[in-house]
């Protein structure tokens, strides 16, 4: 009796395991995975947090789709920013529009490289964001990420906050 409960016990150790694989891809692409991750910036800055939008999840999933193709095509509209890259989930797609803050330059309100992701992220009148993923049918292995901000930022001449 002892190996049989064994034996059902690896059978659904193994079943648990398979499960939570797949949906591993997943991980990190929750709402509250973007949302945390931009407002992590936003209070070390003392800017108001985001909230999640269902209806901005729509439009930049809706995009998100269209852009299977994998190009970096901007919707159009404003307030929107994006990323590809292999096994991407939006933990990362945040983290990695957050690391071009060195390349924005506070004092003269200006890029000295890309870092219009980084001053959407921390634009201090946008109050939502929405965001979506899809796989890229390119057979890269890509995933594209969309987020929608409103109201939107990076407007010339204005500084993000």
């Amino acid at each position: 009796m002892g190996r049989h409960w064994c034996n059902i016990s690896l059978v659904l150790a193994l079943l648990i395991s398979v499960l939570h694989l797949s949906h591993a891809e997943e991980e990190g692409s929750k709402p509250d995975d973007y949302v945390n991750q931009h407002n992590c910036i936003r209070r070390v800055l003392g800017l108001p947090p985001l909230t999640w939008d269902p209806e901005l999840e729509k439009k930049a999933q809706g995009w998100a789709d269209q852009r299977k193709d994998c190009q970096m095509i901007h919707s159009e509209g404003g307030g929107e920013n994006m990323a590809k890259g292999p096994n991407l989930n939006g933990l990362w797609a945040v983290q990695m529009w957050v690391d071009e803050r060195p390349d924005y330059d506070l004092e003269k309100n200006e890029c000295t490289a890309m870092c219009g992701h980084y001053t959407q992220v921390i634009w201090k009148s946008t109050e939502k964001v929405g965001c979506g993923r899809s796989k890229c049918s390119d057979g890269s292995g890509n995933y594209m990420i969309v987020c929608n901000y409103s109201p939107p930022g990076n407007y010339i001449g204005q500084r993000p906050f």
